[in-house]
């Protein structure tokens, strides 16, 4: 060990290098597999207004909440367009430069100690609470606006350095500062810790101080008043997504707001403090991920210990600046930091977690808790010179394990991203080799999802793009368990159902409604009205909802089309591709073709993962006579789940004693078949 510590003495970094190691963080954070990611939540709305509806859809859809900020996305979009695994790149440099700017900005705080600057920019940069880093469209105009406030702060404090060019960099940082202000309430108040950071970086007496620190911040300050008079009295939507709970509850009890304030901010600081930088320490669920995943996902995290590990030791060092001085400045800085960035979500009573989706709610503290950490570590190298060398290395190798363990964490995150994102690339592809087109002003009904990052909301915006002409909205998809009780009152006909999607409005009704279910490893399948209202496979809601399912909304010709910049290469032709194909077939009574694809499907390695997968070549077989292979796939189904399955098994056979024409044959069939199971008359 001793001889590894005096090859790492041997070997130094200067802090040039580091923006290069903030790169290599933050390709191995955010970097790997980025192609197997998509877009997710609001992404897929916005990239099907502006690119199918038109630029002027996505004005109207931000012009409730952050006008601005929409249009910083008129000028992107149609620059990088609708490629996901271009907008992760982007994403992925974008969060490294918010590194590289917390480096130089708090290098002018400590101009003759780079530690602070580069454990806390280290720390930001993975911050492990924020798992929303992979939404890369959307974030990365988030990251946008946060780089335009942390260059704002920069080059403020460069002002003060460089006289002769204080007013070239006060312009410049007065309108980053405004832009900050204008688009987004994120960072808002953190507007406030500019002033803090003037008192650090000004060495004067403390009157004469003061009076420097408010006169730098007059029209800083003046921009905050001005845009907030705008939000108040002239912006109309200014609560058109949250009210002020916190005000409200102050003006009608004022102890009780205050406590319940005091509450919301001790809650904060624990949850995105010290519970975010144990959140990478939190038992493995081996079995949501799998083995190899989490073997990956350590093994990069012993890598990335190591790799910042041998950085920090190999780092030039200038021991002749106490710890303990920085550490208690920064404390100071950090802890402004993160008070004044909690001030927006405090005020409409937003709590921020380290789950999703309440974890973007933590994303403008990164800078205040990197801080406090890294300056609690530097408390631990303000012990006796004696104990200076093995502190440093205590130090290093705690940092070290907190940065590894962060990266290891978002590496199980990005997994997750990309399952969600595989997930819906399968539901489409099943979806549209099912239903080659819809009807305008349908309903797509389907069970909730078993994903993370996607809602019924933002799934409509691709279900739109591969089935509604440009520039209309002709179908929605609902969960049941969403939209039960708002959008409509029952699971009953003909009742009107009016959503609107701020770009464009739907209409529809219950009576055209596609009522389908999609659980993997099961395939996607349209439920039949006929069998299905008895399926208690089903989940409840989706099962009271099957009798709706009007299968002629579905048309064969084939209208609809996959946008290519999202869901290709095509998947491979398994077992669902032959069940949707003959799912399709069936709804066209093409019956010489179900069995066709039966014979096909069969045969496969691949094989059914729902007994009602087998129900339509059950049926098709006997529509063509061949009697002996409905059935055998009739027995494969009953020996299932007996009380499950042969309730299905008796409405199947019932519909196929009804529907096919007579034969000695078809009796005997029949006969055994109902022999099986017992159906009640």
């Amino acid at each position: 060990m001793k001889t590894i510590f005096r090859k790492l003495d041997s070997i130094h970094f200067t802090p040039r290098s580091l923006p290069l190691l903030l790169f290599i963080v933050a390709v191995l954070t955010y970097g790997l597999f980025f192609w197997q990611r998509g877009f997710y939540w609001d992404e897929m709305p916005w990239t099907w207004i502006y690119f199918r509806i038109g630029p002027e859809g996505l004005t109207k859809t931000f012009s409730t909440s952050r006008p601005f900020w929409g249009m910083i996305y008129q000028l992107t979009l149609p620059i990088v367009g609708p490629y996901p695994w271009r907008w992760q790149v982007i994403m992925v440099i974008l969060r490294w430069l918010t590194a590289v700017l917390v480096w130089v900005l708090l290098r002018e705080v400590w101009r003759d100690n780079p530690r602070p600057a580069l454990w806390t920019s280290l720390l930001f940069l993975v911050y492990p609470a924020l798992g929303q880093n992979f939404i890369s469209l959307m974030y990365s105009h988030f990251f946008i606006v946060l780089n335009a406030f942390l260059l704002s702060l920069y080059l403020s404090l460069l002002a003060m350095r460089k006289p002769r060019w204080f007013w070239p960099l006060t312009l410049a940082s007065l309108l980053l500062a405004i832009i900050n202000l204008l688009t987004m309430e994120y960072f808002y108040f953190l507007e406030f810790l500019r002033p803090v950071l003037f008192l650090f970086c000004v060495n004067d007496e403390w009157k004469k101080k003061i009076r420097r620190v408010a006169v730098l911040y007059t029209p800083y300050l003046l921009a905050i008043v001005g845009v907030t008079i705008w939000r108040l009295f002239f912006f109309e939507n200014q609560n058109a997504s949250y009210t002020y709970s916190t005000l409200a509850l102050l003006r009608e009890n004022f102890f009780l707001g205050i406590w319940t304030l005091i509450q919301h901010v001790i809650l904060a600081f624990w949850e995105t403090v010290f519970h975010a930088w144990l959140y990478p320490f939190e038992t493995l669920n081996i079995g949501t991920l799998g083995l190899r995943t989490t073997i990956a996902a350590m093994t990069l995290a012993v890598s990335a210990v190591l790799l910042v590990g041998v950085y920090l030791f190999a780092f030039s060092k200038p021991d002749n600046h106490p710890d303990r001085i920085w550490a208690r400045q920064g404390l100071v800085i950090g802890f402004a930091a993160w008070l004044f960035a909690g001030v927006s979500f405090w005020m409409v009573g937003i709590q921020p977690q380290v789950h999703f989706s309440a974890d973007r709610f933590t994303m403008p503290f990164m800078l205040g808790s990197s801080l406090l950490i890294a300056s609690l570590l530097g408390f631990i190298g303000s012990k006796p010179r004696a104990w200076t060398k093995r502190i440093r290395s205590l130090q290093f190798v705690v940092l070290a394990i907190l940065i590894g363990f962060s990266v290891g964490k978002q590496f199980q995150v990005n997994i997750q991203y990309a399952r969600d994102w595989e997930f819906q690339r399968n539901l489409f592809w099943q979806m549209i080799w099912r239903i080659p087109s819809l009807e305008p002003n349908t309903v797509v009904m389907t069970n909730d999802l078993p994903v993370t990052y996607f809602s019924d909301n933002s799934l409509s915006g691709p279900l739109n793009w591969i089935y509604s002409p440009p520039g209309e909205m002709n179908q929605i998809m609902f969960w049941p368990s969403v939209r039960l009780g708002l959008a409509f009152p029952a699971f009953e006909p003909n009742i009107p159902i009016e959503q609107n999607y701020l770009a464009k409005y739907f209409f529809g009704n219950t009576s055209r409604m596609v009522v389908a279910d999609f659980e993997p490893p099961g395939c996607f399948r349209v439920l039949d009205p006929e069998i299905e209202p008895e399926n208690r496979l089903l989940p409840p809601l989706l099962r009271d909802a099957a009798h709706l399912s009007n299968w002629e909304m579905i048309t064969p010709q084939a209208l609809g089309e996959l946008p290519a910049s999202l869901y290709l290469p095509t998947p491979a032709h398994g077992w669902c591709y032959y069940f949707e194909q003959a799912d399709l077939a069936r709804q066209m009574k093409d019956w010489e073709k179900v069995a066709q694809l039966g014979d096909k499907a069969f045969t496969l390695d691949d094989y059914p993962n729902d007994p009602m997968e087998r129900f339509v070549f059950i049926e098709g077989y006997a529509h063509v006579g061949e009697w002996s292979k409905a059935l055998k796939y009739t027995k494969e189904s009953h020996q299932i789940s007996k009380s499950y399955v042969d309730p299905l098994l008796c409405r199947l056979w019932g519909r196929i004693e009804r529907d096919t024409p007579p034969s000695g044959e078809k009796d005997k069939f029949i006969s055994e078949a109902k022999t099986l199971f017992v159906c009640n008359p």
